[in-house]
C-alpha cells in the first residue's frame, strides 16, 4: 500500500489552519454563553455528563473539558515483546480543569530508564498540553478541542529542550459508546501522530476499548498500532483497563505489546 505522505502533510495543514480559524470565532461567543448560564443549570449538566460518561481510551484523550476542580490520573505499565525479548516500559498521564473551557494534561512515557545504557522502545519525555474546548454539546458528551502541547525530551543527548506542536481531539459520544479522535502535529520535524479509539459499554462497569495509532514523517515510512481491551469501573473514582497491542505496517516497534492501565479520578 503506497501512502502520500506530501497529501498528508497538506491536510494536516489545512485541517489545523481551520481548527485555528474556528476557535478564534468562536471562543468569544461560546465564553460569553457560559457566562450567562445559571449556576443551577450548570449543575444539572454536570450531574448528567457525570453519569452517562464513557470513560476514555488508553491513549486517545477525549474532546470535551474536564470539570474544574477534578483530576484524572492514569498509570500504565506496558510489558513490550520484541525479538523475543519482554521489556516493561512505565507511562502516566495527570488531567485536570483550569477553567470551564481550559484542560491541562502533563504525560510522562518511558521515565524508568536510561537511554544511555538502555535499549527502550521510547525515549523518555514529558508533554505538557493546554486543551481548549471551543464546541461542546449541550449535555457535555460531545465535544471538539484544538490544543498546545510542549514536549520536553527527557535525556541529554538529544539535540534540543522542547518541541511545540499542535492539534486537536474531538469526542462524539453518548450514553452506550463515545468515538475519539486526536491528532499532533510536529511542524519541525513535520511529523503527525494520532490515534481513534471506539469505547462501548457492555455493562454498567464493563467497557469494550478498540484503538487505532499511527505515525507518520517525512522520508521515512508510517507506522500503526491496533489495541484491543476492556475497562472495569469499580466505582465512579475508579477504573481498571487491561488491553493487548499488535502493530499493522511491516515498519514497526514491537512484535506485540500488553496494557495494564489503572485510572483514578479524584478531586
Amino acid at each position: 500500500m503506497i501512502i502520500n505522505l506530501s497529501l498528508i502533510r497538506r491536510l494536516i495543514q489545512f485541517t489545523l489552519s481551520c481548527f485555528i480559524v474556528l476557535s478564534i470565532s468562536i471562543f468569544e461567543g461560546y465564553g460569553q454563553q457560559i457566562a450567562d448560564t445559571s449556576d443551577i443549570k450548570q449543575k444539572d449538566s454536570m450531574d448528567i455528563q457525570n453519569n452517562m460518561m464513557i470513560p476514555s481510551a488508553f491513549y486517545t484523550q477525549m474532546g470535551v473539558p474536564i470539570n474544574v476542580g477534578n483530576f484524572d490520573l492514569k498509570m500504565a505499565a506496558l510489558p513490550t515483546i520484541n525479538d523475543g525479548k519482554t521489556k516493561t516500559q512505565f507511562n502516566f498521564q495527570v488531567a485536570t480543569g483550569l477553567s470551564k473551557t481550559v484542560t491541562f494534561y502533563l504525560d510522562g512515557k518511558a521515565l524508568f530508564y536510561n537511554p544511555m545504557i538502555e535499549e527502550s522502545l521510547q525515549f523518555p519525555v514529558i508533554d505538557a498540553m493546554f486543551q481548549f474546548s471551543v464546541l461542546k454539546s449541550e449535555n457535555g458528551l460531545c465535544g471538539f478541542s484544538p490544543f498546545i502541547e510542549f514536549e520536553f525530551p527527557w535525556w541529554e543527548a538529544h539535540t534540543r529542550s522542547i518541541y511545540t506542536l499542535v492539534g486537536y481531539a474531538a469526542t462524539l459520544s453518548n450514553s452506550h459508546f463515545a468515538f475519539d479522535q486526536v491528532l499532533h502535529y510536529n511542524p519541525l520535524k513535520d511529523l503527525a501522530e494520532g490515534s481513534a479509539s471506539l469505547v462501548v459499554k457492555v455493562s454498567k462497569r464493563i467497557f469494550l476499548v478498540s484503538e487505532v495509532s499511527g505515525v507518520t514523517q517525512t522520508s521515512t515510512r508510517p507506522v500503526f498500532n491496533l489495541l484491543g481491551g476492556v475497562k472495569v469501573k469499580f466505582n465512579k473514582d475508579f477504573l481498571l483497563g487491561l488491553a493487548y497491542q499488535i502493530p499493522l505496517t511491516d515498519n514497526r516497534d514491537y512484535s506485540s505489546q500488553y496494557v495494564f492501565q489503572p485510572d483514578i479520578i479524584f478531586q
